[in-house]
Protein backbone atom coordinates (compact mmCIF):
# COMPACT_ATOMS: atom_id res chain seq x y z
CA UNK A 1 0.00 0.00 0.00
CA UNK A 2 1.29 3.48 -0.91
CA UNK A 3 1.76 5.79 2.02
CA UNK A 4 0.06 9.22 1.81
CA UNK A 5 3.39 11.01 2.19
CA UNK A 6 4.73 9.21 -0.91
CA UNK A 7 1.67 10.32 -2.88
CA UNK A 8 2.19 13.95 -1.81
CA UNK A 9 5.86 13.88 -2.67
CA UNK A 10 5.03 12.39 -6.06
CA UNK A 11 2.49 15.16 -6.74
CA UNK A 12 4.94 17.86 -5.68
CA UNK A 13 7.68 16.46 -7.93
CA UNK A 14 5.25 16.09 -10.84
CA UNK A 15 3.94 19.65 -10.57
CA UNK A 16 7.38 21.18 -10.05
CA UNK A 17 8.64 19.38 -13.16
CA UNK A 18 5.64 20.62 -15.15
CA UNK A 19 6.11 24.19 -13.99
CA UNK A 20 9.78 24.11 -14.99
CA UNK A 21 8.83 22.89 -18.47
CA UNK A 22 6.20 25.61 -18.81
CA UNK A 23 8.69 28.21 -17.58
CA UNK A 24 11.25 27.12 -20.17
CA UNK A 25 8.70 27.15 -22.99
CA UNK A 26 7.56 30.60 -21.82
CA UNK A 27 11.14 31.81 -22.05
CA UNK A 28 11.53 30.12 -25.44
CA UNK A 29 8.41 31.88 -26.73
CA UNK A 30 9.61 35.27 -25.43
CA UNK A 31 13.04 34.75 -27.01
CA UNK A 32 11.52 33.63 -30.33
CA UNK A 33 9.29 36.71 -30.28
CA UNK A 34 12.34 38.99 -29.94
CA UNK A 35 14.17 37.23 -32.79
CA UNK A 36 11.07 37.52 -34.99
CA UNK A 37 10.74 41.18 -34.01
CA UNK A 38 14.32 41.80 -35.09
CA UNK A 39 13.93 40.25 -38.52
CA UNK A 40 10.48 41.69 -39.20
CA UNK A 41 11.61 45.18 -38.11
CA UNK A 42 14.71 45.20 -40.27
CA UNK A 43 14.03 42.65 -42.97
CA UNK A 44 16.85 41.43 -45.14
CA UNK A 45 18.46 44.82 -45.80
CA UNK A 46 20.25 47.35 -43.65
CA UNK A 47 18.27 50.16 -45.28
CA UNK A 48 15.56 50.02 -42.60
CA UNK A 49 18.14 50.98 -40.00
CA UNK A 50 18.09 54.52 -41.45
CA UNK A 51 14.33 54.71 -41.92
CA UNK A 52 13.13 54.09 -38.37
CA UNK A 53 14.30 54.65 -34.83
CA UNK A 54 15.85 51.70 -33.05
CA UNK A 55 12.89 49.89 -31.45
CA UNK A 56 12.51 50.18 -27.68
CA UNK A 57 12.81 46.93 -25.76
CA UNK A 58 14.40 44.93 -28.57
CA UNK A 59 18.08 45.51 -27.79
CA UNK A 60 20.07 45.92 -24.59
CA UNK A 61 21.00 49.52 -23.82
CA UNK A 62 24.61 48.77 -24.80
CA UNK A 63 23.70 47.42 -28.26
CA UNK A 64 20.98 50.02 -28.82
CA UNK A 65 23.44 52.83 -28.10
CA UNK A 66 26.00 51.27 -30.44
CA UNK A 67 23.42 50.98 -33.24
CA UNK A 68 22.33 54.59 -32.76
CA UNK A 69 25.98 55.75 -32.80
CA UNK A 70 26.66 53.81 -36.02
CA UNK A 71 23.61 55.34 -37.73
CA UNK A 72 24.50 58.84 -36.51
CA UNK A 73 28.14 58.39 -37.58
CA UNK A 74 27.05 57.26 -41.03
CA UNK A 75 24.65 60.18 -41.42
CA UNK A 76 27.47 62.54 -40.41
CA UNK A 77 29.71 60.99 -43.06
CA UNK A 78 26.99 61.49 -45.69
CA UNK A 79 26.91 65.20 -44.79
CA UNK A 80 30.70 65.43 -44.71
CA UNK A 81 31.00 63.97 -48.21
CA UNK A 82 28.15 66.11 -49.53
CA UNK A 83 29.92 69.27 -48.30
CA UNK A 84 33.41 68.21 -49.41
CA UNK A 85 35.40 68.93 -52.57
CA UNK A 86 34.23 65.55 -53.88
CA UNK A 87 30.47 65.37 -53.21
CA UNK A 88 30.12 62.45 -55.64
CA UNK A 89 32.31 60.21 -53.46
CA UNK A 90 30.48 57.45 -51.67
CA UNK A 91 30.13 57.95 -47.92
CA UNK A 92 30.49 55.03 -45.54
CA UNK A 93 27.09 53.45 -45.04
CA UNK A 94 25.68 50.52 -43.12
CA UNK A 95 24.80 48.42 -46.14
CA UNK A 96 23.55 44.95 -46.81
CA UNK A 97 22.02 42.76 -44.20
CA UNK A 98 23.39 44.34 -41.03
CA UNK A 99 21.86 41.71 -38.73
CA UNK A 100 23.10 38.59 -40.55
CA UNK A 101 26.52 37.41 -41.65
CA UNK A 102 25.62 37.35 -45.35
CA UNK A 103 25.71 40.76 -47.04
CA UNK A 104 22.95 39.82 -49.50
CA UNK A 105 20.59 38.85 -46.70
CA UNK A 106 18.08 36.05 -46.50
CA UNK A 107 14.86 34.97 -48.15
CA UNK A 108 13.75 32.94 -45.13
CA UNK A 109 14.86 32.09 -41.62
CA UNK A 110 13.98 29.55 -38.94
CA UNK A 111 14.89 29.46 -35.28
CA UNK A 112 16.57 26.08 -34.89
CA UNK A 113 17.51 26.03 -31.21
CA UNK A 114 17.12 28.12 -28.09
CA UNK A 115 19.46 27.49 -25.19
CA UNK A 116 19.08 29.22 -21.85
CA UNK A 117 22.22 29.29 -19.73
CA UNK A 118 22.17 26.68 -16.99
CA UNK A 119 24.37 28.80 -14.76
CA UNK A 120 22.66 32.16 -14.89
CA UNK A 121 19.16 31.81 -16.42
CA UNK A 122 19.74 35.42 -17.46
CA UNK A 123 21.50 34.60 -20.74
CA UNK A 124 20.26 32.74 -23.79
CA UNK A 125 21.31 31.98 -27.30
CA UNK A 126 19.04 31.38 -30.28
CA UNK A 127 20.53 29.61 -33.28
CA UNK A 128 18.89 30.91 -36.45
CA UNK A 129 19.23 29.19 -39.79
CA UNK A 130 18.96 31.48 -42.79
CA UNK A 131 18.44 30.69 -46.43
CA UNK A 132 18.99 32.86 -49.47
CA UNK A 133 17.17 31.15 -52.34
CA UNK A 134 17.48 34.23 -54.58
CA UNK A 135 20.92 33.04 -55.69
CA UNK A 136 21.92 29.80 -57.35
CA UNK A 137 22.90 27.64 -55.69
CA UNK A 138 20.95 28.74 -52.65
CA UNK A 139 22.97 29.64 -49.58
CA UNK A 140 22.18 28.30 -46.12
CA UNK A 141 23.96 29.48 -42.97
CA UNK A 142 23.49 29.91 -39.22
CA UNK A 143 24.06 32.84 -36.90
CA UNK A 144 23.54 32.92 -33.13
CA UNK A 145 21.55 35.63 -31.39
CA UNK A 146 22.75 36.35 -27.83
CA UNK A 147 20.02 37.57 -25.49
CA UNK A 148 20.08 38.68 -21.87
CA UNK A 149 17.25 39.10 -19.44
CA UNK A 150 17.00 42.79 -18.60
CA UNK A 151 14.29 44.20 -16.32
CA UNK A 152 12.28 41.00 -16.67
CA UNK A 153 12.33 40.75 -20.47
CA UNK A 154 14.67 39.21 -23.02
CA UNK A 155 16.73 41.64 -25.11
CA UNK A 156 19.19 41.09 -27.91
CA UNK A 157 22.75 41.81 -26.76
CA UNK A 158 24.77 40.63 -29.77
CA UNK A 159 24.71 38.48 -32.88
CA UNK A 160 27.52 35.98 -33.37
CA UNK A 161 28.07 35.65 -37.09
CA UNK A 162 28.49 32.09 -38.32
CA UNK A 163 30.77 31.13 -41.16
CA UNK A 164 31.85 34.54 -42.43
CA UNK A 165 35.55 34.91 -41.55
CA UNK A 166 35.41 38.69 -42.12
CA UNK A 167 32.74 39.25 -39.46
CA UNK A 168 32.98 38.12 -35.86
CA UNK A 169 29.82 39.57 -34.36
CA UNK A 170 27.46 42.52 -34.63
CA UNK A 171 29.00 44.63 -31.86
CA UNK A 172 32.54 44.29 -33.26
CA UNK A 173 31.24 45.03 -36.74
CA UNK A 174 29.50 48.21 -35.56
CA UNK A 175 32.53 49.33 -33.53
CA UNK A 176 34.81 48.78 -36.55
CA UNK A 177 32.40 50.70 -38.76
CA UNK A 178 32.33 53.66 -36.35
CA UNK A 179 36.13 53.63 -36.12
CA UNK A 180 36.48 53.46 -39.90
CA UNK A 181 34.19 56.45 -40.45
CA UNK A 182 35.92 58.49 -37.75
CA UNK A 183 39.39 58.06 -39.29
CA UNK A 184 40.53 61.12 -41.26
Amino acid sequence: MIKPITVWISFILLFSACSKREDKSGHDAAIALQVDRLYTSYGRSGQNIYEQPVPQGLFTDRLRTLLERAVRTSEEDVERVKNSEYPDDKPLLLEGSVFTSLYEGYTSYHIRKIMISNTSKEKAEATVEFENAAVAPKIVWKDRIVLVKDSGSWKIDNILFGDNPDLKDLRSSLENFIGEVRQP
